[in-house]
């Protein structure tokens, strides 16, 4: 039987990876993800970088949890999905150290959770919700 986490995950890098493939991006899939690393774009202003896709998606809620970012730069981003309410954030990792809680005991410290939207439907950090990759360098 399937591990239905895994499909999820991988239909949404697909998602994703078919959205800048849309909007006229070059993307590289690294054949494995050992480093945080799901995606790397091209940035349109210059060729010769390249912007850090992680992808992390959930089915219902909205609370990501256990989120690895050891290393946070202007380069890395996150990009969460939920996909009952078919919605996408997209975050840097910067920005994403300031506003998630980072656990300070337990099997798990160290590593970040953030809440994206509530049981009733409420989205926060709505400034980062996307429909496209336009924000993206």
């Amino acid at each position: 039987m399937a591990n239905k986490s895994m499909l999820l995950g991988q239909s949404a890098e697909y998602k994703i990876a078919s959205m800048l493939l849309a909007d006229g991006r070059e993307i590289y899939l690294p054949v494995v993800d050992d480093h945080g690393v799901d995606m790397l774009v091209v940035s349109e202003s210059n060729a010769n970088s390249y912007q850090e896709l992680q992808i992390k998606s959930i089915s219902k809620g909205g609370l990501f949890a256990a989120i690895s970012c050891p290393n946070p730069r202007e380069n890395y981003w996150f990009v969460f999905y939920i996909k009952d309410i078919d919605t996408i954030w997209l975050i840097n990792s910067m920005d994403f150290v300031k506003i998630a809680s980072q656990n300070k005991q337990g099997k798990n410290i160290g590593k970040y959770s953030l809440s994206l939207a509530t049981k009733g439907g409420k989205m926060h950090y709505q400034q980062d919700i996307i429909t496209d990759f336009s924000r993206l360098p």
